[in-house]
C-alpha cells in the first residue's frame, strides 16, 4: 500500500509541474514579437538554403514541394509578425 501512495504523489507531482509548465508557455507575457520575427526570418533563409540544395541536388519532388510550402508558410508568418511589431 506504501508503494502504491508513493507512485500517486510522483503522479500528481508530475501533473501539478506539467500543467505550470503549459500555463507558463501559453502566457502571452512571455512572448517577444521581435525575437519570434527574427526567429521567422532565420528560419526562412535556412529554408530558402534547403531549397537551394534540394533543387541543386535534384531531390524528390515531394521533398521540393514540402520544402517550398513550409517556406511559405514561415515567409507569411514573418509578414503577419512584422505587422504586429511595435514602433521602435
Amino acid at each position: 500500500m506504501p508503494e502504491a501512495l508513493v507512485v500517486l504523489a510522483v503522479f500528481v507531482v508530475a501533473v501539478v509541474a506539467w500543467m505550470g509548465a503549459w500555463m507558463h508557455a501559453r502566457d502571452p507575457a512571455q512572448q517577444n514579437p521581435r525575437e519570434d520575427f527574427a526567429q521567422a526570418q532565420q528560419h526562412a533563409m535556412w529554408l530558402e538554403q534547403r531549397l537551394e540544395v534540394a533543387r541543386r541536388e535534384r531531390w524528390e519532388h515531394h521533398m521540393v514541394v514540402s520544402l517550398t510550402n513550409e517556406l511559405e508558410l514561415t515567409q507569411a508568418r514573418a509578414r503577419t509578425l512584422r505587422t504586429v511589431l511595435p514602433a521602435a
